[in-house]
């Protein structure tokens, strides 16, 4: 997945401190999507001019992940499902109209984020049927995927053991199978404080926190809230869980 139309320069080694996303940052994320929302007109108005056509697909991809990013922003400021819906009705437009999966690092967590966010926001089946047709239409066929799809489409047909991505999806893979709320949440939790944010280090969204050009739009596991939506885990024990969106589950 293209970084987007901002430049992001995001690294470093240290541990991260987790902060409170919905206090500390307010005021960093509601600029966030001020700068987001004028770059998005920017590069609208840059796209009815391109002609080259690798340009306008590197354009495309660049207003799907500020739009993702936009997405999140919201959420992790405290605004309503309506207006994180509403938020990621405009993504999906942009998703269908400028994505293409080529199985390059964070392709996986595009689609996995935006079904996971599709479930959450209760988005009506139209709407997810437009992710699905492409997630169809790429051959794009993993099992958490699939998972969270069959949820939602339950004559979606596509099956698979794998992971695309293995690091760290793979690592909630018995999640899937589970019963016992008590045996969720510690596998959660595991995953959650040990592998999660971990496994996604190459990320360019990793370490975002500590840079000082504002990029950062929250960490969020999505696909664990829709595991968790989907099973009915009792989850009060996750409220306060570093990286679990608990607000999406009890919309």
């Amino acid at each position: 997945m293209i970084n987007g139309n901002r430049i992001k320069t995001l690294k470093t080694n240290s541990k991260l401190e987790y902060v409170d996303m919905r206090d500390k940052n307010k005021n960093s994320f509601r600029q966030n999507i001020r700068e987001i929302d004028e770059a998005v007109l920017d590069a609208i108005k840059l796209m009815s001019k391109v002609d080259d056509k690798e340009r306008l697909d590197s354009l495309k991809l660049g207003l799907l992940s500020d739009l993702i990013e936009k997405t999140i922003s919201h959420y992790s400021v405290g605004d309503s499902k309506e207006i994180v819906s509403q938020a990621l009705s405009q993504t999906i437009v942009a998703f269908v109209q400028g994505f293409k999966f080529d199985d390059g690092y964070g392709d996986m967590d595009t689609l996995i984020w935006l079904v996971s966010l599709a479930i959450l926001c209760d988005i009506d089946i139209e709407n997810f049927k437009k992710i699905t047709s492409i997630i169809q239409r790429d051959s794009v066929n993993d099992k958490l995927l699939n998972f969270l799809i069959k949820s939602k489409d339950p004559d979606w047909l596509a099956n698979s053991n794998n992971y695309i991505q293995e690091h760290p999806y793979k690592s909630i893979d018995s999640l899937l199978n589970e019963t016992n709320d008590n045996v969720a949440v510690q596998k959660i939790k595991a995953y959650l404080d040990v592998v999660w944010y971990k496994g996604h280090d190459e990320s360019y969204w990793h370490d975002s926190h500590k840079d000082s050009l504002n990029l950062y739009f929250g960490y969020w596991a999505w696909e664990v809230a829709a595991v968790v939506k989907i099973l009915g885990f009792n989850d009060e024990e996750l409220q306060d869980q570093k990286y679990y969106p608990y607000d999406a589950v009890h919309w």
